[in-house]
């Protein structure tokens, strides 16, 4: 049978090998911190306990007190790690069973007596790994299925602390040799260490997927959807669109962006592309979908009721633009866009089809002097005249309404008609 001080070795090697790993992934991208903490606290918890597997060939100082302070250390990384990995900041808390296993030593006559010893050390990382099961189930780092598995492997190993410490406390030991079940209990921490090793590898290799994923539908510059991602995103809208509501879709330009890079730099073109897709995607909201088609241009398809909605959103990111000038390590920077519209019944919606008569107000809308927004239906083209002196949400819908109604009397006529 496999003895406790081999089991104990292997642990550490398998927890140190995964630190390797882990840390190599972290060079790769060091944005990626969690990956980092976890690769620490493996460390500490592998080296910990190989100290303690050698506890008969180093001095009681370094193998006891040192390799428990390790793994207890290695906890507060771990859950660290798994605090990060759901996208909340470090909590200082992580640091109070070990602050409590410190000063319980400190405590005359408990350092010198193996029981106590024990008992303090069982009694720390049991809390350890109740923070753990609570984290991982309050946390978003993967499935609900892993998360409940890892909350389980974790509740189980803090029942067999509390046994392992009640134990010795009722048998008071002189050693190890002489607490009943010390081997069972220690051959079964190291089995539930290395299924919970496991499970976190499966879950990182399951989040490099979805990063993986995330990176091929994204633009990396702006964070908002590539073509391809707005291509998948869109299937799904208009299988969720209500029967008979618009899909409209919003093309941007931002207006002399090539004199702008000139002027300021393509660093402060990259501060302004990203400040404009921040805050047109915020105008957009969640129930629209918000890309960047490529270079200056930009792109929106949102859900709604009739051109009017449509065109005061335009208007009102249009405005937005227009008088919220742009911080860049060069300079202020003012920037104004055009943009084309149109809608289409979500039944008939067709990505193409909408593309070119939104591209369609677009080049009108720059033909007749920028920073407007030019609606196309069909052929007909109809230009919202800007009035920065009625920027207002209310005066935009009110601008929009007397607008757009023109644009309808417009399209019922037979023959196509230009206005501006």
């Amino acid at each position: 049978m496999l003895d406790i001080k081999t089991a104990f070795l292997m642990w550490g090697t398998q927890a140190i090998t995964l630190a390797v790993l882990l840390i190599t992934i972290w060079l790769r991208n060091r944005r990626q911190g969690y990956y980092a903490y976890m690769a620490i606290g493996f460390a500490c918890h592998g080296v910990g306990a190989m100290l303690i597997a050698l506890r008969a060939d180093l001095p009681p100082m370094l193998a006891i007190y040192g390799g428990n302070f390790l793994v207890l250390s290695g906890f507060c990384f771990w859950i660290t790690a798994l605090r990060l990995f759901s996208g909340r900041k470090p909590a200082r808390w992580v640091v109070v069973p070990l602050l409590l296993w410190i000063g319980i030593l400190m405590v005359p006559g408990i350092s010198q007596t193996y029981a106590l010893r024990l008992a303090a050390h069982q009694f720390a990382a049991t809390l350890y790994f109740v923070m753990l099961a609570i984290t991982a189930l309050t946390s978003d780092i993967s499935s609900q299925k892993y998360r409940y598995m890892l909350s389980a492997l974790w509740m189980l190993q803090a029942l067999s602390s509390v046994a392992v410490g009640v134990t010795s406390l009722i048998g008071m030991p002189g050693d190890r040799h002489e607490l009943a079940l010390s081997d069972f209990l220690g051959l079964f921490v190291i089995v539930c260490l290395v299924t919970t090793m496991v499970l976190l590898a499966r879950i990182v290799m399951d989040r490099n997927e979805e990063q993986l994923k995330k990176l091929s539908r994204t633009d990396p510059l702006t964070g908002a959807l590539n073509r391809r991602g707005l291509i998948e995103t869109l299937d799904q809208m208009k299988r969720s669109a209500p029967r008979d509501s618009l899909l409209a879709l919003l093309v941007f330009d931002l207006d002399y962006f090539k004199h702008i890079n000139d002027t300021f730099g393509h660093q402060a073109g990259d501060t302004v592309l990203s400040s404009f897709a921040k805050m047109a995607e915020g105008v957009v909201g969640k129930s629209g979908i918000f890309a960047r088609s490529g270079g200056e241009e930009f792109c929106a398809v949102l859900p709604v009721k009739d051109l009017r909605q449509a065109a005061a959103v335009a208007e009102r990111i249009r405005y937005m633009i227009a008088s919220t000038p742009v911080a860049t390590s060069q300079g202020i920077v003012r920037l104004t866009t055009s943009i084309g519209l149109s809608a289409v019944s979500a039944d008939d919606f067709d990505f193409d089809t909408a593309m070119r008569q939104a591209d369609h107000g677009l080049y009108t809308a720059k033909a007749d002097g920028r920073n407007r927004t030019a609606v196309a239906r069909g052929e007909t083209v109809f230009c919202l005249t800007p009035n920065e002196e009625r920027g207002t949400p209310a005066a935009i819908d009110s601008e929009a309404d007397r607008q757009v109604a023109a644009l309808r009397r417009l399209t019922q006529r037979s023959a196509p008609h230009h206005a501006e």
